[in-house]
């Protein structure tokens, strides 16, 4: 399934979060079963304050990526993941209910 990601972290934990982040590049180069696959991003946005913002699309195939994603990282990183679906798939649906 893809997920759109949305994630932040305190500005405060950048140094933290950035070894964090690190540390998980090269686990998941090493096992990429195990962690989502990164289809757009991560990207940053241009925001200022006292976080750290962005956003990325991902691809999840079984609940253990999701949960290793949020192990390895969580906290100081804060996500919310919206699953995003194929319109494609809904339309010929919709169309065959309305017969």
């Amino acid at each position: 399934m893809k997920v759109v990601k949305h994630y932040e972290y305190a500005k405060e934990d950048e140094a933290k979060m950035l070894t964090l982040w690190q540390k998980y590049l090269e686990k998941a180069a090493k096992t990429p079963e195990k962690y989502p696959k990164y289809l757009f991003g991560p990207y940053g946005l241009a925001e200022s304050g006292d976080c750290i913002k962005g956003v990325s699309i991902m691809e999840i195939e079984t609940d253990e990526q999701l949960v290793n994603y949020m192990l390895d990282l969580s906290p100081p990183l804060k996500a919310k993941f919206t699953l995003l679906w194929d319109a494609n798939v809904y339309v010929p649906a919709y169309m065959e209910r309305q017969k």
